[in-house]
Formats: structure tokens, sequence, C-alpha cells
């Protein structure tokens, strides 16, 4: 009886912690190649990170994406609230212009697992203004001449193309900041305005 018992959970074991997953991957790597290796961001060839994952685009004409749990300001002794306004007061230095009323509170509020490249439609809208400046002048330092209106439309254009739902029907719209930014270095490429050192 011992035997027996100890031959099942031998079998068991053997099919649910090796056969099972090994099939399921190889299914996984064959249906849906690119989920399966985690989304790679590829640029010229070169693999960047993950669009599941927001990498660090804090140059002033990225999109930026929510707070990260493992910035200073998410340890905060005086509690939630404090540290709410004080990200609300860094996204607003960040975005002049934008009041209080027009941040979403995702914007302001760090997700779990600190990695979230996903914010509201608002949150990026918010940010169009001071990218658009930005890439002007970067564009001015090589002179290049870009119109901030024009950059303005391109910007909210794609914001629309982008725009996914989290949930049918009643869920809220979002996008991802990884997928914008990496149009955005694109768009720069096009343009020849891509700083030195941005791709390396």
């Amino acid at each position: 009886m011992i035997v027996k018992a100890f031959a099942f959970a031998f079998v068991f074991l053997f099919v649910l912690g090796f056969v099972y997953p090994t099939v399921m991957s190889e299914i996984t790597m064959h249906a849906i190649p690119y989920q399966s290796e985690g989304s790679p961001v590829e640029i010229n060839g070169t693999v960047y990170g993950s669009y599941l994952i927001a990498d660090a685009f804090n140059a002033s004409y990225f999109f930026h994406p929510r707070p990260d749990n493992n910035n200073t300001y998410a340890i905060d002794t005086n509690g939630t609230l404090n540290q709410t306004l004080r990200y609300i007061h860094q996204f607003q230095a960040e975005n002049p212009g934008i009041n209080i009323s027009q941040i979403p509170y995702a914007m302001v509020a760090y997700s779990a697992s600190g990695v979230d490249p996903n914010i509201p439609l608002l949150g990026a809208y918010d940010q169009v203004a001071r990218i658009a400046h930005s890439l002007q002048n970067v564009s001015a330092a090589r002179n290049v001449s870009l119109s901030v209106s024009s950059v303005e439309s391109l910007l909210d254009s794609k914001i629309a193309q982008m725009e996914e739902r989290n949930f049918p029907v009643f869920g809220s719209y979002y996008v991802n900041t990884v997928s914008l930014n990496v149009w955005i270095i694109e768009y720069m490429q096009s343009e020849g305005i891509v700083p030195s050192g941005l791709l390396s």
C-alpha cells in the first residue's frame, strides 16, 4: 500500500511538476511567441525592455508612468495623504498649468507592483503640452524646426490610437506608456533629433 501511494505521488508530482509545465511552455512558445517571450521592446534590432514593465523613461520628452513604489516618497512617516500631496506637487511641477482637478488619482498613487506601464487616458493627455515643448527644445538644439501645436496634435492622435480598455463595456480606458515612448523614439529618429546616448 505504501509503495503504491509513493508511486502515485511520484507520478502525480512528475506530471504536474514537469510534464504539464513543459507542454504548456511549448504550446505558448509556438501559439503566442511574442507574448511568451515577455512582449519585448525592440528598437533597431536591440531589445530594451518589455511592454509589460514601466521602465525609467525620465526625460521630459517621454510619457511618465505611475509613481514607482521604490520612490523615496513611497515611505512617508506622515501617512498616505502627505505622500499623495507630494506626488500631486511633483506632477504639477513636471506639467505646468495642469490643475489638480485634471490629475487622475492613478497618476499620484503608485501601483502594487511599482512597474505598471498603463495610465489613464487623462493622465496621458495631461503630459502632452510638456512633451511637445520638450521635443521642440530638443529639435531647436539640432537646428530642426518643430511646431509645438503640430507635435501636440500628433501626440493626441497617437494616444487616441493606442487607447485600450481593461474590461469590456464598463471598463475604463488606459494607454501603455512604453508603447507611447517607443513611438516618440521612432518619431525623434524620423525627425533626426535623437539625443546622443538615448539608445546606448
